[in-house]
């Protein structure tokens, strides 16, 4: 992940990276949601509530109890990369990694699990792009094929979009959280199109 995202998690507020947590998470959804389809398991509900929280958090007293619990939930509706041998599973990882560290956000309030939620959905770009490019893994100018892909450079785009939004407003409300629901956009940050069935 771009060093300068990190650098403006920091400089957010508990309760504005509750809400950048619950931005990210809900562009990841549909990754969960797409691997719960094709392999008749899992439960998407668990996540949209995840998300929900997140947004909750942001707007008064984080909801700790809660979040510990819906934790638990989320470890048994996370998939085993060697249960599940579809591709979509790789990537509903991806999206229950995001969750679980912005979970955890909300239970110590440690500000290195938003940088690693964000991380979360940047690793799932990257390994997208790696496999809808079929990019061998031992190409010595990987990295710099990865970030100049759109999807990439999309994403970065979108978080570091996201966050001057955030840092450009202090006190939240319903209204605010909604304009940054619309800025984030909607549907996944890869094309699911393009993982096989």
């Amino acid at each position: 992940m771009a060093d300068d995202i990190e650098t403006l998690i920091y400089s957010l507020s508990d309760k504005q990276r509750a809400a950048f947590a619950g931005l990210i998470c809900e562009r990841l959804l549909p990754q969960y949601e797409a691997f719960a389809k094709t392999t008749g398991w899992g439960s998407p509900a668990v996540y949209e509530r995840g998300v929900e929280l997140l947004y909750n958090s942001s707007l008064g007293e984080f909801y700790r109890a809660e979040a510990a619990t819906l934790l638990e939930k989320l470890e048994l509706v996370t998939p085993g990369l060697q249960e599940f041998p579809s591709p979509a599973t790789v990537y509903a990882v991806d999206a229950c990694i995001a969750l679980h560290e912005a979970l955890q956000f909300l239970t110590d309030k440690q500000e290195s699990h938003i940088s690693h939620c964000a991380t979360a959905a940047a690793d799932s770009v990257e390994q997208f792009v790696q496999e809808y490019r079929q990019l061998e893994p031992s190409r010595r100018d990987l990295e710099i094929v990865v970030a100049a892909d759109p999807f990439m450079r999309a994403e970065l785009a979108r978080q570091h979009r996201l966050l001057a939004a955030l840092l450009s407003q202090h006190d939240f409300d319903a209204v605010f959280i909604h304009q940054l629901r619309q800025l984030n956009g909607s549907g996944s940050i890869i094309d699911l199109a393009r993982i096989p069935g």
